[in-house]
């Protein structure tokens, strides 16, 4: 085995001066690890509220029976339901929600079949999903936003004049949201702070260490050239 190089060695005696700094990052950073180490799953549920064209002639909606203006109401129904949430952000097709560390909450989206720089929405669906710390909790808010957005649909489409056959439809897929708990994976996020801990232990050492090095340097400084401006001032004198 290759020993240590000079780098190497010299922040190991770097840790070791300042094996204080090292103890108090960790003393910090152990609530954290303990906290994900106990950390519980989440109840989550996910549905599509699927928006229907009018069947026939679609007398007497402008929406008329095509799946692209199908599509541009789901759009515009999910815009005005998500406007009632003054901190609403665009919901994500990329991963469920229990996946982005979310415990409490919900996001409503069109969803996207698209890449990363384009969206393609290619159905006329809302995704509703919700997470949350227990079943009740998911199933309340899971129904008070699925019934937000189909009285949204109809509501629209009266204020537009059109008669109640000629309505674009809606219906839950699946027809019964399933709750689903999602268990967490403590050892991994306690593994993985633990070894940020150890990390910003580390380069918090060998920062202090240099602080002190650096400051003790120009203390150093300062007491070798007090005596020569004295001298220099004897002799002036």
């Amino acid at each position: 085995m290759p020993s240590p190089g000079p780098q190497h060695r010299l922040r190991m005696h770097a840790v070791l001066r300042r094996w204080y700094v090292v103890l108090a990052v960790m003393a910090l950073m152990v609530p954290a690890v303990l906290q994900a180490a106990g950390a519980t799953g989440v109840y989550w549920s996910k549905v599509d509220v699927v928006f229907y064209p009018p069947s026939g002639a679609a007398a007497g909606n402008p929406l008329r029976a095509d799946s692209q203006a199908t599509i541009h109401y789901a759009a515009m129904v999910e815009r005005l339901v998500n406007g009632e949430r003054g901190d609403a952000e665009p919901g994500t097709t990329s991963a469920d929600l229990y996946g982005t560390g979310l415990r409490n909450g919900y996001s409503v989206y069109v969803p996207s079949s698209g890449g990363q720089w384009q969206n393609s929405f290619d159905r006329s669906a809302i995704t509703v999903e919700v997470v949350a710390e227990t079943k009740d909790d998911v199933s309340r808010v899971l129904t008070g936003i699925v019934d937000r957005i189909e009285a949204t649909a109809a509501e629209r489409q009266e204020a537009m004049g059109v008669i109640p056959r000629s309505f674009i439809t809606t219906s839950l897929s699946p027809g019964t949201p399933e709750i689903s708990y999602q268990a967490a994976k403590p050892v991994y996020a306690a593994s993985a702070l633990a070894v940020l801990a150890v990390g910003l232990s580390l380069a918090a050492a060998g920062f202090v260490d240099r602080l002190t090095l650096r400051a003790a340097g120009r203390r150093a400084h300062l007491r070798d050239s007090a005596p020569t401006a004295r001298d220099r001032t004897a002799v002036r004198s």
